[in-house]
């Protein structure tokens, strides 16, 4: 799936792997499938080889383990998906995006539309393919796409999904704050039934060769034309009838958001192999294990890493090529991280402000809690090795190179914390121990409030963890209303943004194609958990998307990084995770490498599930 330079959360809805945190899933495709290798990563293969051909008209079933007691709704259409369960579920139905990205994460114009750039015009012509349908019939047009970028712009919904990037499109800022009832720089070259549409930019983005301020999305406007858009994110027609221009289309859709796809016949592409296949989205992490015994599940998108061991005990690492199964698994293009609540957003002018009376204002005091906190301790623990400290917000990733600050330090370097280096910065700041060996200044302790989630079965202990390092710092840290807060209600307490209960909490994002910030770090963001506003950073991002070439592209985005974690620690950047896939024996065509429209490309190769061995053997 393409990018617009936006990211999606994932976990808030109760998928188990973050349990409540943020991440995304704008993941790389390519149209070369040839050229595509599938890495190993530590010990897990990239692919799975099935010696075998696929039967025809195979049904497959798939599942992305959660917590059944916070089930994500389901969206269907991207535009509505704030969180990565939500996105993951789209996957079989294009997740209706445009265009294809090459491994590097361009665009490619073999996909649903192309684009042409005229850089010294300043505009990019979309051109739709003359068989692009969606599933009931209809055409994919040119109203579609401006539509898409409507909702977009106003849904309050959708709008968690805008990307300041847009807003260089001519217009665009004037019809999203209600000053124009149309965006100018949007012309639909022959009418709103054509297949072209040409858009006009004040400046073009730096990323858009990456999608960036592209509008790179449909909403079958003929289908939600008379929904009001306050209903529209919650209407049957996005909940359980939406439609698509992909190789399957939604058949039905269960309370639980377990999802029934079926082959498109109006796909524009080569016939999928597969007849049908469903989606068992948050299905419950707790019966996963007695489900793979049954082999319930053709796949397991993302095992949990609760509950691959407990201990030295095989858990779901039982099925690590055995028992019919066989492991693959990559790197999460994203990242953890701890967030400081430094302010409140501003409904009336859709803005945050950095206004909050909290010790954390200052920079060292961030810089301490960041020193202080044992993330290797934790990682090592808890993570059964599938979890890795880093340093900073952009992966490593091959795709991402260019834009990878090596340079920057974050706080990891020592497993267990840094205590002298949180001392030395409280001191500096005027912070001394009082008697029960806590930090204070001016009579009054250093205490924070902190925001953890339930969702793993081993969230408690790693909040606790956490807490008793920050002790032994000298750094008080209470539990939000000392428990655990579910991640429903995490969802809601961070997205509120005048929330001033809490301290410090923790998060994550994946990145799309190209890891711009905007969404996440602008003034408007509503994203922008932490409140974060500075000069530096605005002109960071606003240079950004000035630049004029590949280069100053990278250079900006590896000051960004530099910005915000080292100088200033807007943020502590804490681990990232292997994502561990488990892929029944029967499965054929299974990669973890970026492939286009990669359901449509699985198949089976027989009826019933293999049920014991490797299949690898």
């Amino acid at each position: 799936m393409v990018s617009t330079g936006k990211k999606i959360g994932y976990g808030v809805g109760g998928v188990v792997i973050v349990a409540g945190a943020a991440w995304a899933l704008l993941a790389t495709t390519s149209n070369k499938d040839s050229t595509q290798k599938a890495v190993s990563v530590g010990s897990f293969k990239g692919d799975y080889k099935n010696p075998k051909g696929p039967i025809k008209n195979g049904t497959l079933t798939v599942s992305y383990p959660g917590t059944a007691s916070s089930p994500i709704s389901f969206a269907g259409y991207t535009e509505f998906g704030q969180w990565v369960g939500a996105q993951s579920q789209l996957g079989p139905a294009g997740q209706n995006t445009l265009f294809y990205v090459d491994e590097d994460g361009k665009i490619v114009n073999s996909g649903p539309a192309k684009v042409t750039i005229d850089k010294d015009a300043k505009t990019a012509t979309i051109t739709i393919r003359k068989n692009l349908k969606w599933s009931d019939g209809k055409d994919v047009v040119a109203q579609d796409v401006l539509f898409s970028l409507e909702t977009l712009a106003t849904n309050k919904v959708a709008a968690g999904n805008f990307t300041e990037s847009y807003t260089s499109i001519k217009g665009l800022a004037d019809y999203q704050n209600g000053k124009a009832k149309s965006i100018s720089g949007i012309k639909l070259d022959d009418g709103e039934n054509g297949k072209t549409l040409t858009v006009s930019y004040n400046s073009l983005p730096a990323a858009i060769d990456w999608a960036d301020g592209l509008p790179a999305y449909a909403l079958p406007y003929h289908d939600l034309k008379d929904v009001s858009s306050k209903n529209l994110a919650t209407s049957e027609k996005v909940t359980k009838h939406p439609l698509s221009f992909g190789p399957f289309k939604v058949e039905s859709v269960s309370s639980d958001s377990t999802v029934k796809y079926v082959r498109n016949n109006d796909y524009w592409g080569k016939k999928p192999i597969l007849k049908s296949l469903t989606f068992y989205v948050n299905a419950d992490d707790t019966k996963l294990e007695n489900d793979l015994s049954k082999q319930k599940f053709d796949i397991v998108l993302d095992t949990p890493s609760p509950l691959w061991k407990k201990g030295n005990t095989p858990v779901l690492s039982k099925y690590d090529n055995d028992r019919g199964y066989a492991a693959t698994g990559n790197y999460d293009a994203g990242y953890w991280e701890l967030y400081f609540n430094l302010g409140h957003f501003n409904q009336k002018k859709s803005e945050n402000v950095q206004d909050r009376n909290t010790p954390l204002q200052d920079v060292n005091v961030r810089k301490a809690v960041g020193f202080a906190q044992n993330v290797g301790d934790v990682t090592k623990k808890y993570g059964n090795g599938l979890r890795i400290p880093i340093d900073t917000l952009v992966s490593k990733s091959e795709s991402k190179k260019s834009f990878y600050n090596k340079d920057v330090k974050g706080y990891q370097q020592k497993s267990s914390g840094d205590v002298k280096k949180s001392d030395s910065l409280l001191e500096k700041s005027g912070y001394k121990k009082d008697s029960s060996g806590y930090y204070a200044k001016d009579g009054k302790r250093l205490s924070l409030v902190y925001l953890a989630r339930s969702g793993r079965t081993t969230s408690e202990a790693e909040a606790k963890a956490y807490i008793e390092a920050w002790k032994q710092a000298g750094i008080e840290v209470k539990l939000y209303q000392d428990k655990l807060v579910d991640p429903s209600t995490w969802q809601s307490i961070v997205l509120d943004g005048n929330n001033n209960n809490w301290d410090i909490t923790d998060g994550g994002w994946s990145e799309g194609t190209i890891p711009t910030f905007d969404q996440l770090w602008a003034k408007s963001a509503q994203y922008n958990f932490g409140h974060v506003v500075s000069s530096e950073l605005t002109k960071n991002l606003r240079e950004t998307q000035n630049a004029k070439s590949d280069k100053e592209l990278a250079k900006n985005i590896k000051q960004f990084q530099n910005l915000v974690v080292d100088d200033q620690a807007y943020t502590i950047p804490t681990y990232t995770n292997i994502k561990v896939q488990l892929i029944n024996g029967r499965v054929t065509g299974w990669t973890t490498a970026s492939v286009n429209d990669l359901y449509a490309k699985l198949g089976v190769s027989q009826d019933k599930p293999v049920t014991s061995g490797d299949p690898r053997k």
